[in-house]
């Protein structure tokens, strides 16, 4: 079995098996879209949105829908109220509590 090199430009990693790309760049292009984009960064309109209205624009990624929860969740909201208004399971919203609280203590 011949190695092929990444088709992305000055990727010195060969490509995966039966692929194009290393599995890197296919994990970020799965992800994001863009193999090129490292990781994706919150749309702070759509997270103020998604708090004053009280339900998700359109498009809201993963990593928005977190900071909104966490947002909300310091306005008082209960997590089975954040849990309805993104479609996720109050688990989660306990999660992305957690998530918020391991960040700021380290």
């Amino acid at each position: 079995m011949t190695t092929r090199p990444c088709r992305i430009p000055g990727c010195p990693r060969n490509a995966a098996p039966t692929y194009r790309m290393c599995h890197t760049h296919r994990c970020r292009q799965w992800r994001h879209g863009n193999p090129h984009q490292k990781h994706a960064t919150p749309d702070p309109i759509a997270i103020d949105t998604a708090v004053r209205d009280r339900r998700p624009p359109t498009g809201m990624t993963p990593k928005e829908r977190a900071a909104a929860g966490v947002q909300l969740t310091a306005l008082g909201l209960p997590a089975s109220e954040i849990a309805r208004i993104f479609a996720v399971t109050p688990r989660t919203v306990t999660r992305w509590r957690a998530a918020a609280r391991a960040t700021q203590t380290a």
